[in-house]
């Protein structure tokens, strides 16, 4: 099949749609599809061999999508969280009798519902979401939505990767109070995430918190944090060394979807605390791969975050967090959703 895949980034960003789209490309390929990615510029122009149509901002996105779609003739339009690139390929691609598929990876608020219903949802022949959660909210707002999990890749997040020196870097092994453990966070920071709620972890006895991610909140939260490490993001080759070597990953986001983090965590052997909301509810196994707190109750993230730093047994939640990882793999996911919601492919003509 020729599958054109839209998004809204793409690499060498490093958000939840890059990963997506870059993991689904990536086995696309590997079946034998051709594929080319439509995404907003600058950025590079080929990838593993597809070329990456770039909309250029100064110029009007319309045409230039619309050029992209029918000089390639693809088979499917897909589009990851639609937003103006997305939109705009959705209504050209339905007009043009393409078939269309939506992965939403992004909560739909309220002020934004109307619009996205009748911009995405009403525009998409398939929609999935990401997320057990998110089916419910989209039958709220009258979309009927399919559920399609994410993948991990069980070779580059694993447990040998851990570092010791790094790890004896951020646990302060060599300080008079040190051999702490490292409490790590992993993503964006911005407000929606409940970054901020990362502050009452600043003095929990016997951790150190280290943040992998940048953004609007960093500033904010580096005031309110003065011991914790700040690494800026990581590219994808820096995380899956860095999230083996924390002892816990800590995820505070209440209404998260993809939750790459958690299952990449999970695949380097490291425990989760999170909220038992969202998608992370769904990913972690409370008291077997990790912990989920009440985040109604104020105090409970910290209690929950002291338990486990505490337990010395916790790799057992680490190594179990593995085993349930691995069954759900990138091939396995992006084969699901070939087989499950794309459009048969033509018969070649005799």
């Amino acid at each position: 099949m020729r599958i054109a895949l839209v998004t809204e980034t793409f690499y060498p960003a490093v958000d939840s749609t890059t990963t997506t789209l870059k993991a689904i490309a990536d086995r696309l390929v590997d079946r034998g599809h051709t594929v080319r990615i439509i995404a907003p510029g600058p950025g590079l122009a080929s990838y593993r061999g597809c070329d990456v149509v770039r909309v250029r901002p100064l110029e009007p996105t319309g045409g230039q999508i619309r050029a992209a779609i029918d000089d390639f003739e693809p088979d499917l339009v897909q589009a990851s969280s639609p937003r103006l690139v997305g939109r705009k390929a959705l209504k050209h691609a339905r007009r043009a009798g393409v078939p269309t598929l939506v992965v939403e990876q992004s909560p739909v608020h309220d002020l934004a519902a109307d619009y996205w219903r009748s911009k995405v949802a009403d525009r998409a022949d398939t929609l999935l979401v990401t997320a057990p959660w998110m089916v419910d909210r989209a039958a709220e707002l009258g979309a009927e939505a399919s559920l399609w999990l994410p993948g991990v890749d069980p070779r580059a997040f694993n447990a040998t990767l851990r570092d010791p020196w790094l790890h004896d870097s951020w646990s302060r092994a060599r300080a008079k109070d040190g051999g702490q453990a490292v409490v790590g966070y992993v993503g964006s920071l911005h407000k929606r995430h409940g970054v901020r709620r990362l502050a009452e972890l600043a003095d929990v006895p016997g951790t150190r918190l280290v943040v992998i991610g940048d953004g609007p909140e960093r500033e904010w939260l580096e005031r309110r944090l003065p011991g914790a490490r700040f690494t800026g993001p990581l590219q994808t080759g820096d995380l899956t060394v860095a999230l083996p070597t924390l002892d816990l990953l800590v995820h505070p986001g209440e209404h998260e979807t993809d939750c790459h983090a958690v299952r990449e965590a999970a695949a380097s052997g490291v425990p989760t605390v999170a909220p038992r909301s969202g998608g992370a509810a769904d990913v972690v196994r409370h008291l077997e791969t990790g912990v989920l707190y009440d985040p109604a109750d104020a105090r409970d993230l910290r209690r929950a975050v002291t338990a486990v730093a505490a337990d010395r047994h916790r790799g057992l939640m680490g190594a179990a967090g593995r085993e349930l990882a691995v069954r759900r793999t990138w091939v396995d996911a992006v084969d699901e959703l070939v087989r499950a919601h794309y459009p048969a492919p033509a018969p070649i003509a005799a």
